[in-house]
């Protein structure tokens, strides 16, 4: 027998209805969490990325990373710092990451080397009739007497240039150094007869500031360093030379890497695998001082000191011994040879 259902158990859809509601408020409030979950996070994420893009600005801050053109000027009627050859228009950038340089283009340029061979332990840089400047690091442990300076020097493959004897050397009293630092690295060369009068001293700089150069300054370096940062690789024959800008003290790439602003600075691109490297020590770091917009001279700034392993900029500043800071000792020793 078919019994109707009661009118009753169809009243039982009305709380139906409010589970349906309750449901849907529930799902509502789920959203609406997850809303504010993710927007959490997406602030929490920002909140992250400013302060790394903060430190990466501070990080890399007045860093060149283009090539830099050699520095444009004309030096004439000059006791010092007049390189013999005109300035090049263009500057392709091994020192590594350099170019040859033409012949004898720095009259100044030395190359430091064991009596009778040509194969340069280290550079230097004349600075008077009888003396030149190199890096203190290059003498240690070195004999005076069997130690010799080449000028003239181009290609050392065919060396027809002028030796010279030490008569004294003289490394500054303070210098220091450990396995990834040197401070105080400089020295100066006494030889026993003058250059000849053609071999042009270069300039040493007028200012002793430790904000002098300032930064992004073109700066020369040159030498007969590695071309390739390798064990195995031997030492470029041909003069190399390239330009890179001066680099702020406050940089990391510099800050890391120096002891003192007052007695050291930097100098490299933010991301051009371009560097002094070893066999480099002590040549001189050039810049131009200007007498007008045009007229200039170079002045030895700075003294190839040290750097990284890779011989890379882009990896941490090169670093150089200020030689401004040291401008009373340098003439106290002249004037008293």
């Amino acid at each position: 027998m078919y019994f109707e259902q009661p009118y009753g158990v169809s009243r039982q859809a009305p709380p139906l209805r409010g589970v349906r509601r309750m449901n849907l408020r529930q799902n509502i409030s789920r959203r609406y969490f997850l809303f504010c979950v993710c927007g959490l996070c997406v602030l929490l994420i920002i909140g992250a990325l400013i302060p790394l893009f903060v430190y990466f600005i501070f990080r890399y801050r007045n860093t060149i990373s283009f090539l830099l053109s050699y520095p444009d000027f004309v030096c004439s009627q000059h006791s010092c710092g007049c390189p013999n050859q005109n300035y090049e228009k263009s500057f392709m950038s091994k020192i590594v990451g350099g170019k040859d340089a033409l012949p004898f283009t720095y009259p100044w340029l030395v190359a430091l080397t064991d009596r009778y061979t040509t194969d340069p332990f280290c550079a230097g840089f004349i600075i008077s009739s009888n003396a030149i400047l190199t890096a203190a690091h290059c003498l240690i442990g070195r004999n005076s007497n069997k130690s010799q300076i080449l000028a003239r020097v181009h290609d050392l493959r065919q060396f027809n240039g002028d030796r010279y004897d030490i008569d004294k050397l003289f490394i500054y009293p303070e210098y220091q150094y450990n396995d990834s630092m040197q401070i105080n690295d400089i020295a100066l060369i006494k030889i026993k007869r003058s250059f000849a009068s053609d071999l042009q001293p270069c300039c040493l700089p007028t200012k002793q500031s430790s904000i002098y150069p300032p930064e992004k300054t073109a700066a020369v370096a040159s030498g007969w360093g590695k071309l390739v940062a390798k064990p195995n690789n031997r030492n470029s024959p041909i003069l190399q030379h390239v330009v890179m800008p001066i680099v702020d003290e406050k940089n990391i790439k510099c800050h890391q890497s120096i002891v003192d602003i007052n007695r050291q600075l930097c100098a490299g691109y933010n991301s051009l695998s371009i560097d002094t490297c070893s066999g480099d020590s002590g040549s001189p770091l050039l810049i131009v001082e200007y007498n007008d917009k045009k007229q200039g001279h170079f002045v030895a700034t700075g003294i190839v000191s040290y750097g990284n392993r890779q011989c890379d900029t882009s990896i941490s500043s090169g670093v150089y011994t200020r030689v401004g800071f040291y401008l009373p000792w340098i003439y106290d020793i002249l004037l008293n040879f």
